[in-house]
């Protein structure tokens, strides 16, 4: 059998014991995915609304990043040592979803969020408006947080 055509069966096999079948698989393509994420938007907001630092951790993917509106990457452990010392504690948080697409196991959820610090934080009172991307990705039956980036508009 000629190696060319051998490396291609190959490839072939290791493409659907994984699950990369590419965009048309049916990897758990629900009609009501979009539903799922905009509720896991919402718990999201919630765990930050009442600085629930055990929720935040459970949705969050272990290698959670943010691209931060303080100019920095800001990974899952610093994140959750932020909300725990108050540095990110908020009193509103209201978000509109202008788009959310998905690409097999991954969605893409973009818009714009104003939000309202609360004491602690070294911001308090203060009103930010950004724009922000998020992305999740289903495993299982479960949509988890994987990445940010939220950029301040205006104060």
């Amino acid at each position: 059998m000629n190696k060319n055509v051998l490396a291609v069966i190959v490839f072939g096999l290791g493409l659907m014991m994984t699950g990369c079948t590419g965009p048309d698989s049916s990897l758990k393509f629900d009609d009501d995915w979009e539903r799922h994420v905009r509720a896991a938007e919402e718990r999201h907001l919630n765990a930050f609304l009442t600085n629930d630092v055990a929720a935040i951790d459970a949705m969050l993917e272990d290698d959670f990043i943010v691209n931060s509106p303080q100019n920095r990457i800001i990974e899952k452990g610093e994140l959750l040592r932020m909300v725990e010392a108050g540095v990110i504690s908020i009193s509103t948080f209201q978000q509109e979803i202008e788009s959310i697409r998905r690409f097999g196991n991954i969605a893409v959820v973009m818009g714009e969020d104003h939000l309202v610090y609360a004491e602690p934080s070294p911001a308090a009172g203060r009103l930010d408006r950004r724009r922000f991307t998020d992305l999740w990705e289903l495993r299982g039956d479960a949509w988890i947080f994987v990445a940010r980036h939220a950029r301040i508009v205006s104060s």
